[in-house]
């Protein structure tokens, strides 16, 4: 009896479902890679991992430290590689934050000149208890890093890492080896210290209980060398692709003779496009607006269902008795899946292909055009292109002068004045200048500074200037993350868009200026303190508004959850939570004068735990 069908559109998962670690076991690092990033969704992996009890959730959502704790804790264990110009402007609430979070995000470009377009998590659990194996957790997706709401596709693996080798993760092997490389020379970031033996793990992982009814499951990586994948051909074949292009579409159909051979679901607009003659292979379907609609007619929380499209990728193909789901991040487009000069895609892309007999996977009108999924379609009705107006002409201008600019090796210099840290802007290494465009403006800004219109950069970008000064911010401002803003000045049309620099000469100290910032008082402190002691929850004294100074040593004395107690036992548990709170208290010192907003009283306390704390495995 065939499987459940895949595409159901009842069958959905949270993002963040994936970072939830099997039972007995805890998150140990990760890898991934998005085509766009913005700050805020790339913040909730972290305090996804973070979570692990239920009951604290709500009191870490009401404090920023949770927020703080957990990019802290978790920065150094991941890395997410994303395409160079894509990350979305940065919301003012998490630019300081995102200080603590430069060594995990990295921009990288594609080999071949397109985009960097792939989108999965490779994940890495260790049993809490010795004797169990290693596990992992690939997840290859269709959906960026974004908080968008488009229909999406995830196909997320189990399995535990063996003795031998399985060669049908080498593709996947290949694309995470590959990774530290795709960033600028001129610029480019040490390897992440655990990819090596993430690798070696991945390398060893059978992948258990595959879903669909499939039996087996193998990868294919484009963009990195001459060998592009495309699907088999077989006896049918259905595209779910909201990006299309002609050249594209005609190689597929290739080998199929009659249009029912060859369905095929995409966005309407792209479809005007190609021509009638491509179009004719192919019975077409488009995601129906009907079916948004839907969605938020039947759900209590509309906001949660604000759907905006179809962004899913996925080929299927009947090939005698078999079936084929290939489901990635490749559209049926000529970057992604059309091979150029060399035999590489322009695009580099991930493909994940579930194999198995129909018998128990189901055919194309089982898995993809179930009677759930069937609602969602309308046939698609051909309408003539809509002509490009001078705010769309402008938009492309502007869209070549980003992708020019994100090519750019960016050094942000630091200079430690007596008013805060200088920062200046320059170009590393010998880069031809850039022309702008007539009309067209373009400012950049430290994230963490709140001048909405920034500094103009045309002077630097075109050579004139070696180097700008683009602000001089306190300690704990100081980042590499620049906000960079295109304008056209006749149409108003604008972009915004994040880029990372280089940072030179950064005064010791800035992580701890950061900290210091957070906790700027007595009751922030006892609260970020409580969390490190896991001490949050139910009979907590923080429950109370009145649990500010004055407050603490009283509670001490008192049983439950008073400090004093889950100091004692993190002691006799020997875990590192007493190594991280004598590193809070040494963050906590100005370096300039010395004070700190830890209490005398709690320093004195402190000063019988601190020889026996342990600095083993804590972040300086």
């Amino acid at each position: 009896m065939p499987a459940e069908p895949a595409f159901h559109p009842e069958n959905r998962q949270l993002y963040t479902a994936l970072m939830r670690a099997p039972d007995q076991y805890q998150f140990d690092n990760a890898v991934a890679t998005t085509y766009s990033l913005d700050f805020e969704t790339a913040l909730t992996i972290p305090i996804t991992i973070v979570f692990r009890d239920a009951e604290n959730r709500d009191e870490m959502l009401r404090s920023p430290l949770a927020l703080l704790q957990s990019v802290e804790r978790i920065a150094g264990k991941m890395a997410i590689y994303c395409d160079r110009g894509r990350i979305k402007e940065a919301h003012p609430n998490a630019a300081r934050l995102m200080a603590l979070y430069e060594k995990t995000i990295i921009e990288v470009s594609a080999p071949g000149g397109g985009a960097f377009h792939p989108k999965l998590w490779c994940i890495r659990f260790k049993p809490e208890r010795e004797g169990q194996p290693t596990r992992m957790r690939l997840a290859v997706l269709s959906r960026n890093l974004t908080n968008d709401r488009c229909w999406d596709l995830a196909l997320c693996l189990d399995g535990k890492v063996q003795e031998h080798v399985n060669d049908d993760n080498g593709p996947i092997v290949q694309l995470l080896r590959a990774l530290p490389g795709l960033a600028n020379s001129a610029t480019r970031p040490t390897a992440p210290k655990f990819l090596p033996s993430l690798l070696r793990d991945l390398e060893r992982c059978t992948w258990e209980d595959l879903p669909a009814g499939a039996t087996k499951v193998s990868f294919a990586v484009n963009g990195l060398n001459s060998s592009a994948w495309s699907p088999q051909k077989g006896d049918r074949l259905a595209i779910l692709s909201p990006f299309v292009s002609g050249a594209a579409l005609e190689r597929l159909s290739q080998g199929y003779d009659q249009p029912s051979a060859c369905q095929l679901v995409a966005r309407a607009e792209e479809l005007d496009c190609i021509k009638p003659d491509i179009r004719k292979h192919f019975e077409i379907q488009t995601l129906d607006d009907r079916a948004t609609r839907h969605e938020e007619e039947d759900s209590d929380d509309r906001e949660a269902t604000d759907l905006e499209g179809l962004h899913a990728k996925a080929y299927i193909v009947e090939r005698g008795s078999r079936l084929h789901i290939h489901l990635g991040s490749a559209n049926a487009t000529t970057a992604a899946l059309v091979p150029a000069h060399g035999g590489r895609t322009q695009n580099v892309e991930v493909m994940a292909t579930l194999d198995g007999p129909k018998s128990r996977m189901g055919s194309i009108a089982d898995t993809l055009f179930s009677e759930g999924f069937q609602r969602l379609l309308t046939p698609y009705v051909p309408s003539a292109p809509v002509e490009q107006d001078a705010a769309a002409l402008a938009e492309k201008v502007l869209e070549k002068l980003r992708t020019k600019i994100s090519a750019l090796p960016f050094d942000l210099h630091c200079t430690q004045l007596p008013e805060g840290v200088g920062l200046e802007l320059a170009v590393a290494g010998n880069t031809a200048p850039i022309e702008i465009p007539a009309g067209v403006k373009c400012f950049i800004r430290p994230i963490t500074v709140a001048n909405e219109q920034g500094y103009d950069v045309a002077p630097l970008l075109c050579g004139t200037a070696p180097r700008m000064a683009v602000s001089t911010v306190p300690l704990s401002d100081v980042t590499r993350w620049l906000g960079m803003r295109l304008r056209d000045e006749e149409t108003g049309v604008s972009i915004a868009f994040t880029l990372g620099a280089r940072l030179i000469g950064l005064p010791d100290g800035r992580d701890a200026a950061v900290l210091r910032a957070h906790i700027a008082n007595v009751e922030n402190f006892f609260r970020y303190l409580s969390m490190l002691l896991g001490s949050l929850g139910e009979g907590s004294f923080l429950e109370s508004d009145k649990a500010g100074e004055g407050q603490w040593l009283r509670r001490l004395a008192q049983g439950g959850n008073a400090l004093l107690e889950p100091m004692v036992r993190a002691l006799a548990l020997a875990g590192d939570e007493l190594a991280e709170v004598d590193q809070l208290i040494e963050h906590l010192k100005d370096p300039d004068t010395g004070k700190s907003i830890v209490p005398e009283d709690f320093l004195k306390l402190w000063a019988s735990f601190a020889p026996l704390a342990t600095t083993k495995g804590t972040r300086k």
